[in-house]
């Protein structure tokens, strides 16, 4: 039993062999070609139809530049829509992220002067209460020899 082999990629003959290839980027059929090799036709697989397909160099060129600029499938499409998605959500995420540490800066900021104030007003209140607590009897003693 002969083995045609093809690059999956682009469907192109590669070889024969009698065992079938381990190369994933190659492909295994026992579909025979529909003619020789090197008579300036270049033959390429169609996995999709199982058959080979026969081209002349320029059937050949057309067929590649189609090939290598085919249109993305909806699972590509798909694929791209959600990374663009996460890449906006990874942006919303680095800014809200740099927001809280600016409000977090700002919070630890004010916390600091407001511990500042709390100790200057209880150092102002200190200094204003009187050393001594007077009577009420010696308050009126001293408002009459005033």
């Amino acid at each position: 039993m002969t083995f045609q082999i093809y690059n999956k990629e682009i469907g192109v003959w590669v070889g024969e062999s009698d065992i079938p290839t381990q190369d994933p980027d190659l492909g295994n059929t026992e579909v025979p070609l529909p003619g020789e090799v090197g008579q300036g036709i270049t033959y390429a697989f169609d996995e999709s139809i199982q058959m080979w397909r026969s081209y002349t160099a320029e059937q050949w060129e057309n067929y590649l530049a189609n090939k290598m600029t085919r249109l993305p499938d909806n699972d590509e499409k798909f694929k791209a829509m959600v990374t663009d998605q996460l890449l906006s959500l990874s942006k919303s995420v680095l800014s809200a992220s740099t927001q809280f540490v600016l409000t977090t800066r700002s919070v630890t900021e004010l916390q600091t002067q407001l511990k500042e104030l709390q100790t200057q007003l209880k150092q102002f209140t200190e200094a204003k209460q009187p050393t001594e607590v007077q009577q009420p009897a010696e308050i009126k003693e001293e408002a009459q020899h005033v």
